[in-house]
Parts: C-alpha cells; structure tokens; sequence
C-alpha cells in the first residue's frame, strides 16, 4: 500500500472483508413507553358521552410524566423504524437509522410533484411512508431513489487476535439508540469485543445561526474506548458509493468519477460525474472525509489494490452510469488499555439545482441556498474542517445546554424533535434567500399561513428564517396590495385563510420580539397594517366578532360567527395594537384597543355557553362545515398564542379555563383510536393519526348535540341520537398532533405551577410521545397530511410555556415563570442574539435566580420573575461579581427588575439574581 500524509491520519479499509462478521446479544434497555396509561375503563364510563370523563389515568404514568426521568434509549425491535434527520436545514433528507446506518438519500434534487399517501392504518404503523432497508431491503430502497450503499465498520487488532465487525445489527447484536435531535447517539457493544464504540451523528446545529446550520453535510464522530488491558490496534472505515445523478441510468449520458484529496486537515474521497447528464437530475457531488485532529494517532493510507476487493466495484476509478462504483476511507488508530480516540467523518453533498417549475415565480425555484457557498461536496468538507471546533464544538454545546434541565427528558425531547422537518423535503431554503415550505413532505405546497402559524420552534431558534418568510414571502409574494390580504400559500393569487392571516400577523410581532431592534417591524408596520385592515373589514360593528366566508385551516369557507376564528382576529388586534404603539400610530393603537374591548365580552355573551365557546350560525352555516354546538379543539386558539408573544388576554380567563376543561372532558379519549374505529362514518375521509389503544385530544365532540348538521349531506348512523354520538369522520374525529400541542401549551400557560391544569396539558403532550413509540413508529417523524408535518413545531410552544417564557429584544426584557417545579428549576432559552441556561432555587425567604449565556450575547434592561408567595423587599443583581443597580417592582405574584443603565451578556457570563 503506498504511503500518504500522516497529518490527516486515516486509512482506507477492506470494506468486503468487514462484511463478514457475527456477533453475540446482550441485554435490552427499554424505552419507558411501555407503562399503562389509563384504565381499567367499564359500560358505564361511556355515559352520557362516549368519552369518558373519568380517564383514570395510571399513577404511575402520571408520576413517570412529571419526573425528569432518564433519556429514552431505544434497542432490538425498536430500532427497525428510527430515521432520524441528520442534514442541514434545507439541504434535502438524509436519515440515521436506529443502527447508525444512513438511510433515505433523498438529497439530490427537489421533489416538487405530491405524492398522494394512503393515510390507513398500516401508513402509521409502519411509522411513515418511506421504505425502510431494515424492512424492504437496501435494493428496493435504491431502486425507489431512496437508498445510497455505505456504511462503517471497525477491524480491531489485539495481539494476534484480528476482529472485524460491521459497524450496525448485523456486525453487532447489541446496539442502542439515543436521539437528542439534532444529535443521534448509537452504541456497539459486545461481550469479549476489544473495544467499545459510541457514534454521535448530527449536521452542525446552532441556534441563531442559520447559515452555519444549513450546510450540505453529516458528521459521524465515532470514539472508540479500548477495553482490554493491552494495546489495541483498530482501523475505522467508511465506504460510500457514487450515487451522482441517481435518476438518470442510460450509460452514454455520463461517468462517475472517484478521486482522493489530502489536505492538512482532511482526507476526502470526493465523488463527481462528467457527461452530459441534466443538472435537475441530482447533478452536483459528494464525499466522504475524514478530519485531522490532535489526539488521534495513526497515519492515512490510499492503496489502489482496494477497489478490487471491493464487490460490484470496479478496478478503475470511475464507471459509466448503470454500474455501481465504490470508494472507501478509513483511519488507523492505536488506543492504551482504558483509553479512547475519536474519529471524526463527514459525508457532505453539492446538490444545488432544482427540478424546473411551471408554477408561477418560478425562476424564483431554482437553485439551493448553498450553491454559491461552495463549489462542489469538497469544498463542504473543507468548510468543517477548517472551523470544526466552531461548529462541532458549539454543535455540541447547544445539545449539553438544551438537555442540561429539570424538565422531563421526554419533554425536551418531543420539543424539539418536530423541528428536524427543517431539514427534510418539507422546507426549502432558495438561493435568493426565499424560504418556502410544504405542509409536509411534498404535500401541499406554499408555506401556508393556516398551518406554520402554530408552529413556535423555528421563530426561537433559528429567527432568521422566519423573518425572512414573513418579508419575503407573506408581505411580497403572497401580498394583495389592493386588499392587504395574504395568499395562503405563498402566492398572492391564492386565497386568504383568516386563521393564517391573523397568525400572520401574530407572527410578525413575534419576530419583532425576537429581533435586537425595530428595523424588521419598521420595514414591514404599513403592509401588516393593511393586513390588519382586511380582517377589520370581516368586522364592520367592530365588536370584536368576524362575519361572512371564513376561510380556514380546515380547508373550508365557514360562516357565522365562530369562536375559535374571532379570538384569533382578537389576537391579531393585541398585536397591532402593540406594534402600532411601538411605530408612534397612537391613533390606530386605540382603534385596536376599543374593538378589543368590546370582543373581549362579546366573545363571551354571544359565544360562549356555559362551559365552552362555539359557533352560531347564519343562513349558510348548514350548506357548509361547521361546528356549530360543538366543543372545537382551537376554540380559544386566540387566548393561546397570547402565552407565546406576551399580549395579556383577549378573552377573559375564567371562561377560558372552563374551556379548556371543557377540552379535557369532552375531547381528551384514552383510547382515541379506538373510539374512532368503531364511530366514525366518512371511512374515507377518516386518517389514522391515533391507533387503538392509543390517546388522543379528538378535534371536535358534540357533548350537546349538533353532529348531525356538522357535515353538510352526510349520512349519520347515529342521527337519532346525536347526544350520545360525538361527531363525523373527516377532520372532526382525528387527532392532529399540532393542534393537540396548542391546547398543552395553553393549559400549562393557564394553570398554576404543578396544578390539575398544569398536568393535564403534560398529559397531551405525553399522550403524542407515546404514539410515536419506537417499537410502532418512527419517533422523528410526526405524520398530519403528510411526512414532517410543519404544523407539529407547535410542540416548542409547550417548551416555552413551561418555562413561562417572555422575552421582547428590541425592549431588552426576558422573564420566566416556571409552571414545573419551580423550587428547583433549570431550562435552556434563547433570545435575539444569544442562548444559554435560566435557574432558579425558590426558598420561604430567599429566591436565587441566574440567567448563564452559553452563545452570543444579551442585552437586558429588564428581567420578569415570579417568586411565589414571597413577598419581595429588595433585590441584588450582579454580573461578574460587580452589583447592578436595579429598581424593584413587585406586582402581585410578579416581580420586575428595571436596569436603568442597562446591561449587555457575553458568551460566559452569568447574571446573578437574590430576591428577599
């Protein structure tokens, strides 16, 4: 073998030779998933109502919901579904699968044509609609364009002992899994093996730095510990095969090229195609490399005779299309007794260009975000290697600080997993800054409003691409500048939906709020005004009530006056009424303000009817869907998004915690599943979200009466007896994670710290995390109308409320009211321009508070806290040691602390906080 540079230190493996391995079983740890809900449920549970309102919820499930808990670490079976997305933001969809085998390479062009998905029973249990190599089988994946051949795997030399073992089930039988999205950790562990292995796969992920996670690439950092008292020697390998162009098979059209690359901090494999093959075809190219670092000793080796032991491959180094071509990297590495080394790959792609569009803008399609950051896969690579300690390191850093907490590890889990639609086919990131999104993957196109306005993580976390969606895309292409409404999917010769223009609106303030000045609000105030205007022209009393067609997220034009409707116009007067006081027009702040008003009663005296809010209906409300007497899911949809931007209350909170009460006992089924297969009555309609035996927050009942005229000309098997029938098929009888998580975070946001209410949004929430057991399902993908639905970042909104979080940055203000044991609390947050740890330590006469920047940096002029039935006299606030002046005001349970002069948090500063 010939000799290379030692300063990138790896070595090309014998990949066939690695294939050839067995393995022993060991011991399962098991997810805690398993325990019982509910139950035992008897005949007269379901009386009057065919959800009980007793749900008999375990103790025990309830005890293991609250608790911190340990990390939920998956093995044997429940590895079969796992596909957690391991890309950058908008950079196409590339799996890790429960064994640590990357699946799903669905990175080479955009799929712009919908895929119609059979939502039955078996789309759910199977956990999505994609093929799966552990269930299918790799060839049929690659021949649906689903799958890439590669793979790693470890050679240990121990004295004369030489052992070879695929680094996934079939070269170890006890793997396990741990996901903490964006990081995915795999195990390899077996009795009488050398070593031990642990993978940590991840695309560098950091909050508020959208560019620097929106890189084509994953990391596979492996570490390898030696468990034997001698020396061992181990070569660590990858292979990747030449999958340029997958969709174009004809031979004469081109040839895949593999060429080696040594730099003095990487050694790349990196994989080209010349000929003449269509850019929209997934031209472009890949890699796969293995970085420098110190502390790894070993030195890099290229030998030619490796392709020949290679199966399927070919002796040269490139092949014409039709033939499979291979290539490989590893690393050589010794390790003392007790010790362990990391090995650091990356397989990055350069796919830049989209398929051609006939929508309208569609030059506006064309290309990804990072065609011109780099000019093909190894100038990716290059990218890492250059600043991997940045980027891996605050990579890694953010996954320390977000599980860092008192919060049930499940929370923070199922906070962030819907998120990673981000970097799956669901959303797109253009070259002229654009970012649009389908509702899922490949369905239903446009970034729409009615659906990615209950979404809260991408706002917090990565800001910049909401900004840019609501000035590029919502109030440019989607804006009709002669009536101020919003197309609903991204283009201004679409239709408006109410719900999303005032979600629209809600979400403008909000990006504000996560701004560090007033620019983006100052840009974007008239054109939001005139948005505003469109929804007060739907309310000519101005009493607060809309009227007439109302467009909604369930795909339909209601009428009447409905609840859940107007409270989210009352949202959308909260905000303008704040961003108008902000811009200095005090006059269209106080025409807010009066119609605020007067809805916040007569949503009350016209809407709701003694335990829940509905809609009345006109004329037309019975030639079209509607709810009518109903108990709707988002009826106080409104109220809730006032939790997520600190608006106070648009409608009062006695009745709107009857509400949701009122939610809880008509809505919230133990075995919603199970309710809906045996009375739904669209079977057509009707899409499996919650199997038997699986709970769930139904999406209307009719506790009352009323189902009957809720689906204009359907049949009804139960019409005679509509009190004991709680609705038809359709959307009314699903459970819809996105929704569900709305109606968490604002029971959390309404109750008090540790109460009945606190605990009953923790239950939903949960009720979801079950259903998307690893053993059923694939817990990372959270299925609406299709894959990685958009609608199910909702679930950060339950993160915040936890926390009781507020912040505005262009005021400088943070605070924090935490509603799960606040005695002894401890949460991640994330602000404008900075990101770290919030504490609290609550005692009988002394409250201590810290706020640790971990990222960036925090300007402050006012911190919010709520320090129980202590009665607050004074307050030391230090940074770095130095006291602060503060002002004290205390406002029944809240206290506010007024910096006068200011403060501004760097990377590594603590402010300290004492209340007494």
């Amino acid at each position: 073998m010939k000799q290379v540079s030692s300063k990138a230190q790896g070595v090309l493996a014998d990949r066939r030779s690695f294939l050839k391995l067995g393995g022993m079983s060991s011991a399962l740890m098991l997810s805690s998933r398993a325990e019982t809900m509910a139950g035992p449920f008897t005949r007269a549970d379901y009386s009057p109502h065919l959800i009980p309102e007793n749900k008999r919820l375990s103790k025990k499930w309830i005890a293991s919901m609250k608790a911190e808990g340990n990390p939920e670490v998956y093995t044997g079976a429940q590895l079969k579904y796992i596909g957690m997305p391991v890309g950058g933001i908008g950079c196409g969809q590339l799996y890790l699968g429960g064994d640590g085998r990357l699946w799903h390479w669905d990175i080479f062009k955009s799929n712009y044509d919908r895929e119609k998905h059979e939502m039955k029973m078996s789309a759910m249990t199977m956990g999505g609609h994609y093929p799966h190599p552990v269930e299918m089988g790799a060839e049929y994946c690659y021949q649906n364009g689903a799958d890439v051949d590669q793979g790693f795997a470890v050679r240990v030399t121990a004295g004369d002992q030489v052992v070879k073992k695929t680094l996934d089930k079939d070269g170890f039988k006890s793997v396990s899994f741990r996901g903490e999205y964006p990081v995915g950790r795999v195990s390899y562990r077996e009795a009488g093996f050398p070593v031990e292995v642990d993978l940590a796969a991840f695309s560098p992920f950091i909050p508020l730095n959208t560019k620097d996670s929106a890189l084509p690439v994953t990391v596979m950092q492996f570490t390898v510990k030696n468990v034997e008292q001698t020396p061992v020697e181990v070569e660590l390998a990858g292979w990747l095969q030449n999958a340029v162009c997958p969709y174009t098979t004809e031979a004469s059209r081109g040839t895949r090229h593999n060429e080696y690359l040594t730099t003095a901090d990487r050694t790349t494999l990196l994989q080209t195609i010349s000929g003449e093959v269509d850019k929209e075809h997934g031209y472009g190219s890949s890699a796969l490399s293995i970085l420098a670092s110190a502390g790894v000793n070993g030195a890099t080796t290229v030998g030619e005779d490796l392709f020949s032991s290679l199966e399927g491959a070919p002796e040269a180094s490139s092949a014409d299309l039709g033939q499979k071509l291979l290539g490989a990297l590893g690393q050589m590495i010794t390790i003392a007794p007790g010790e362990s080394q990391t090995v650091t790959f990356l397989v990055s792609w350069y796919f830049p260009y989209h398929q051609k569009r006939t929508t309208p803008n569609s030059q506006l399609f064309s290309t990804r975000h990072y065609r011109p950051w780099f000019k093909d896969a190894g100038e990716v690579a290059q990218y890492v290697a250059t600043d991997q300690e940045r980027l891996i390191g605050e990579t890694l850093t953010w996954n320390q600080v977000w599980n860092n907490s008192t919060l049930p590890q499940w929370m923070l889990d199922r906070s962030m997993i819907p998120l990673d639609c981000m970097a799956t086919q669901t959303f797109h990131w253009f070259e002229n800054g654009l970012p649009w999104s389908w509702e899922g993957v490949d369905c239903c196109e446009g970034t729409c409003t009615h659906v990615f306005h209950y979404a809260q993580a991408l706002s917090r976390l990565f800001p910049e691409l909401e900004s840019r969606g609501r000035e590029l895309v919502d109030y440019d292409l989607a804006f009709k500048e002669d009536s101020g409404g919003i197309g609903y999917r991204g283009q201004d010769t679409q239709k408006v939906a109410d719900d999303g223009q005032a979600g629209t609106i809600l979400r403008v303030y909000r990006e504000h709020q996560m701004s560090t000045d007033d620019a983006f609000l100052q840009r974007l105030w008239p054109k939001v005004k005139k948005s505003l205007e469109y929804l007060l022209a739907k309310d000519p009393d101005q009493d607060g009530i809309m009227t007439g067609h109302q467009e909604n997220t369930l795909d339909a034009a209601w009428s009447g006056k409905i609840a859940w409707l107007s409270s989210m116009y009352l949202g959308a007067l909260a905000a303008g009424e704040a961003m108008a006081v902000e811009v200095g027009e005090t006059e269209f702040a106080q025409l807010c303000r009066r119609i605020l008003d007067r809805g916040y009663q007569t949503i009350v005296s016209e809407l709701y009817n003694g335990e829940y809010f509905i809609q009345t209906p006109d004329e037309e409300t019975f030639q079209r869907f509607n709810t009518n007497d109903g108990c709707h899911i988002d009826q106080v949809l409104g109220q809730a998004w006032m939790h997520q931007v600190g608006l106070g209350r648009v409608i009062p909170k006695e009745q709107t915690v009857s509400a949701l009460n009122s939610l809880w006992k008509y809505n919230f089924a133990p075995d919603a599943g199970g309710y809906a297969l045996k009375h739904r009555e669209i079977e057509e309609a009707f899409r499996w979200y919650a199997m038997e035996g699986e709970a769930g927050l139904l999406m209307t009942t009719w506790p009352r009466g009323g189902a009957e005229k809720a689906i204009p000309g359907a049949t009804l098997r139960s019409a005679e007896n509509p009190t004991e029938w709680t609705g038809p098929g359709g959307y009314f009888n699903e459970c819809m994670n996105g929704f569900e998580y709305q109606v968490a975070w604002h029971m959390i946001a309404e109750g008090d710290p540790d109460s009945e209410l606190v605990e009953r949004g923790l239950s939903l929430m949960k009720s979801v995390h079950d259903r998307y057991g690893a053993e059923k399902r694939n817990p990372y993908n959270e299925i609406e109308c299709s894959d990685h639905y958009g609608r199910s970042m909702a679930s950060y909104g339950i993160f915040l409320t936890a926390c009781g979080f507020s912040y505005h940055g262009p005021k400088g203000e943070i605070g924090f009211d935490p509603k799960i044991r606040p005695a002894q609390f401890r949460a991640p947050f994330t602000s404008a321009a900075g990101w770290g740890t919030y504490e609290q330590s609550l005692g009988k006469s002394v409250m201590d508070a810290s706020i640790t920047l971990a990222w960036g940096s925090l300007k402050l002029s006012k911190v919010t806290l709520t320090p129980g039935s202590l009665k607050v006299t004074k307050a030391i606030v230090k940074l770095n040691g130095a006291a602060l002046q503060t002002q004290v005001i205390a406002t029944g349970s809240r206290v506010d602390l007024i910096l006068p002069d200011g403060v501004e948090l760097q990377q590594g500063q603590t402010l300290e906080i004492v209340l007494a």
